[in-house]
């Protein structure tokens, strides 16, 4: 089954989402890297639900700072899946730091189980370990630490008053070792009474790192403003209101600059987009593909609001591609990833393919051509695709969108390189003629290209 961990880097701005989530301890991190992609609509809604509890509770200013108490208490989380593994193990006997780390946990889940009844908090559902602890902290101490106590066994008690009693040193050492051998049967005896609790220690241990993992979601959604999207039947439209893409947006900010998000519709058919060199086309394309991993691993979305038909599969074509490994150049590479996307396609199988400029290595007949072919392809078998080019004239059937590009009124020459944006509109809008803008001679003058190389452009453009 996939994992958010084997998409991470197949999608643009995955990691830098998770490098963002405030995890509190490395179990967390491993719930987040290991959750399974789901197609289930219902699946997806629960997982959301448990997001939007967390979120909730960052909304209200006292559970707010029981969730503050919680994330501290989160960070003595250790993964003892070893020590839980003994339990489960016959004739096993756990040490003395296996013990310590199974009382940690123990009084762990009873800090947080008081937390939630302090702040009527609901977090994720995990069994008692009181008669656990009961085994552990026999002196009732309920201190984060561990010995084998003489109240174990008396035996033990006695031994140790005689080593304390003795003269000699030959005397103390042959007790020590009756010492020894004793402390070894009551750990063995304690790992035996602790086994009926593996389940409910693995249980608890699954729990906090859920509690962990949820926390963290919630917050990074709640700080960057995202929206709780509503999964839709995969046949239905996506509909996506100011959708951000946060990595690109933390650069723009870096920078001084205000990011524009960009609202799109589309359904289970081609979708083409046009628009000039630099006007975001890539970013788009990228964003709406986090956008719809996010959802299927159960994230919140950046964006203003969000409805997303589920799919089964993201299948893109995004990069250069090259791979000098195979012999292939970056048109080589291309045609593969597109073949796969039509074979996958033709399978029935619902899919998401964002693909950026088909075939822009090879010249301008044959590349019009494949993207035509392709949209028709597409078209003929529903496939939900985004593709974007600067090829004009497709007459395959899709809808067209074109990236309305640069307000010559903002324009003030000469112009910054770094400012570019702020003259740039990133809003989508429909284009029944399907032309791609021919703004690369404008784009070259604006950044202050040699004047004579542009003339000797702009007359071969007239003739």
């Amino acid at each position: 089954m996939k994992t958010l961990r084997s998409s991470i880097d197949s999608i643009s701005g995955l990691r830098f989402v998770i490098n963002s989530l405030d995890l509190a301890s490395s179990l967390g991190r491993q719930a987040v890297l290991e959750t399974s992609w789901t197609t289930s609509l219902d699946g997806i809604n629960k997982r959301l639900s448990r997001v939007t509890r967390f979120y909730t509770y960052l909304t209200e200013e006292k559970k707010r700072e029981g969730l503050k108490e919680l994330y501290l208490l989160l960070q003595g989380i250790r993964n003892v899946s070893g020590s839980i593994g003994l339990l489960r193990e016959k004739r096993s006997s756990c040490s003395d730091v296996d013990l310590y780390e199974l009382k940690c946990l123990a009084l762990l889940s009873l800090k947080v189980a008081r937390l939630c009844r302090q702040y009527n908090l609901e977090l994720e559902p995990m069994p008692s370990l009181e008669k656990a602890l009961d085994i552990l902290d026999i002196d009732g101490e309920r201190l984060p630490s561990f010995y084998i106590s003489d109240a174990y066994s008396a035996s033990l008690a006695a031994i140790r008053k005689e080593i304390e009693c003795a003269t000699s040193e030959s005397k103390r050492d042959e007790l020590a070792i009756k010492a020894s051998q004793e402390e070894d049967r009551v750990r063995r005896r304690l790992t035996k009474e602790l086994a009926p609790f593996a389940d409910d220690f693995s249980h608890v241990l699954a729990a906090l790192a859920s509690d962990d993992m949820l926390l963290a979601k919630a917050r990074w959604a709640f700080d960057n403003h995202c929206c709780c999207p509503t999964p839709l039947a995969s046949e239905a439209d996506t509909h996506i209101t100011a959708l951000v893409h946060p990595e690109v947006a933390s650069k723009v900010e870096t920078l001084g600059d205000v990011y524009q998000p960009v609202s799109i519709h589309f359904g289970a058919f081609p979708t083409l987009i046009t628009g000039a060199n630099m006007a975001g086309k890539s970013v788009l394309l990228s964003a709406v593909t986090l956008a719809q991993c996010l959802m299927q691993y159960g994230f919140y979305v950046p964006a203003k609001e969000a409805q997303i038909a589920i799919v089964e599969e993201i299948l893109c074509s995004m990069g250069d591609g090259q791979n000098f490994d195979k012999g292939l150049s970056s048109f080589g590479a291309e045609v593969l990833r597109l073949d796969q996307i039509v074979q996958v396609a033709k399978q029935g199988i619902s899919i998401l393919a964002p693909i950026d400029e088909p075939a822009r290595t090879t010249n301008p007949e044959e590349g019009e051509a494949i993207v035509d072919a392709l949209v028709r392809l597409f078209a003929q078998y529903r496939v939900r695709s985004i593709i974007t080019t600067h090829y004009s004239g497709i007459k395959a059937p899709c809808t067209k969108y074109r990236v309305r590009g640069f307000i010559e009124k903002r324009m003030q020459l000469p112009l910054e390189i770094n400012k570019l944006n702020n003259y740039i509109d990133y809003a989508l809008v429909e284009d029944i003629s399907g032309e791609a803008p021919h703004e690369a001679i404008r784009i070259a003058e604006i950044l202050g290209i040699d004047k004579e190389l542009l003339q000797y452009c702009k007359e071969n453009l007239n003739q």
